[in-house]
């Protein structure tokens, strides 16, 4: 038996209970898989957890997410990939004069302050997906997606300021970049005062800065 009818609706497998639970679930469910994984890690989390701990049934759960693993990147999405993508729609937009690599570093360092659980369940789960291709592939996607709109943000606020590198690729910037965001985020779980609020924004101008002069000496800038 399929997911979906012949007429191409999700097949309601709630409870009559779980229906009468009303559309608050979703929030619910949510806040309380952020609690649950924080206490007990992604591979210990159960979702009989997280529906009891939200007050709901297993059958309004998995009306919302078909899986734990969708429950885990619903989650992430709606409080760690959100600022990230807030973050990343100010770099269109920002006028020139607004040097955005400090700004851009004082959100990501307080983003990993204010959610720190999330952003260490995120490791765990990076732990485990590159050890299972079939996670590996699904985290690969939602790691794809913020790097393409990164990239985009890039390209778009070097034009805006008058200063695009020809050639570079800006995807390999933002692999780049969020590859050193997370490699310091850990660093400043460890150790704050190692990892000042401004240490992200300046690799970003030094990187630039290298590529701008790599440019200029006649050599490859592409970072590829």
């Amino acid at each position: 038996m399929t997911k979906k009818q012949a007429g191409g609706r999700r097949r309601d497998r709630r409870t009559r209970s779980a229906r009468a639970e009303g559309t608050d679930a979703r929030g619910a469910l949510l806040e309380a898989a952020a609690e649950v994984f924080a206490e007990r890690g992604f591979a210990n989390a159960s979702v009989d957890d997280i529906a009891e701990r939200a007050g709901y049934s297993k059958g309004a759960l998995y009306w919302h997410f078909q899986s734990k693993h969708e429950l885990f990147f619903a989650l992430m999405e709606q409080t760690v990939d959100a600022p990230a993508h807030e973050m990343i729609e100010l770099m269109h937009t920002a006028p020139v004069e607004q040097d955005m690599a400090p700004e851009a570093s004082r959100r990501m360092m307080e983003l990993a302050a204010r959610q720190r659980d999330l952003v260490l369940l995120d490791e765990e789960y990076w732990a485990q997906a590159v050890r299972d291709p079939e996670l590996r592939a699904r985290y690969k996607a939602h790691r794809e997606r913020l790097r393409e709109a990164l990239a985009g943000a890039l390209e778009a606020r070097l034009e805006h300021l008058g200063t695009p590198i020809p050639g570079m690729a800006h995807e390999h910037m933002a692999t780049l970049l969020m590859g050193l965001t997370a490699g310091l985020m850990r660093e400043r779980m460890i150790d704050p005062q190692a990892v000042p609020d401004e240490m992200v924004g300046r690799a970003v101008v030094l990187i630039y800065r290298g590529a701008l002069a790599s440019l200029q000496g006649g050599e490859d800038a592409s970072l590829g």
